[in-house]
Parts: structure tokens; C-alpha cells; sequence
């Protein structure tokens, strides 16, 4: 049973590399627009890293800053901040 639980989770976190190398690739173009855009890169590459070293509580902590942060920019990147709710909660499910 344990390693059917192991198994899941690591599938859930390949589900969010997934998620967060889109979102990369979806910001990557308006890098010329500002810090800002730059900022959001470098906060899915700390996220990627600590998904990789699985150190999921600290992951599933930085997720939800992120999520607050783009709230205000919904209406901009709304599949932005889906994939965003996607990592947290499946970073949620595995801690």
C-alpha cells in the first residue's frame, strides 16, 4: 500500500513539472515587458527545484504565495493562475 501511495504522489509531481514548465514557457516571450514578468520565472524555477529535491511542505508553501500574487492578474493569465491552483493543490493532496 505504501508504495502505491509513493507511486501516486510521484506521478502528481510529475503532473506539476508539467504544470510548471508551461506556465515557463507561456511567460518566456514577455520577458522583454519587465522585472516583473522575470520574477515570475525565477519563482517557478526556485518551485521546479524544490519539486525536484521533493521537499514538497516548502513547494506547496511558495505555491500558495505565488497564487496570492497572481490573483490580481487573473483576468490577464487566467491559464496562468489555473495551472498555479493545479500545483498547490496537488502539492496540497501531497503533503
Amino acid at each position: 500500500m505504501r508504495s502505491l501511495q509513493q507511486a501516486l504522489i510521484r506521478m502528481s509531481l510529475e503532473d506539476v513539472l508539467k504544470l510548471i514548465d508551461e506556465s515557463k514557457k507561456f511567460l518566456e516571450p514577455y520577458r522583454i515587458y519587465g522585472q516583473m514578468i522575470m520574477d515570475g520565472i525565477a519563482q517557478l524555477e526556485s518551485l521546479e527545484k524544490l519539486v525536484k529535491e521533493e521537499k514538497i511542505p516548502e513547494a506547496y508553501a511558495l505555491s500558495c504565495s505565488m497564487c496570492e500574487q497572481i490573483t490580481q492578474y487573473r483576468s490577464f493569465v487566467p491559464q496562468l493562475a489555473d495551472n498555479m491552483e493545479r500545483v498547490r493543490e496537488i502539492l496540497k493532496s501531497s503533503c
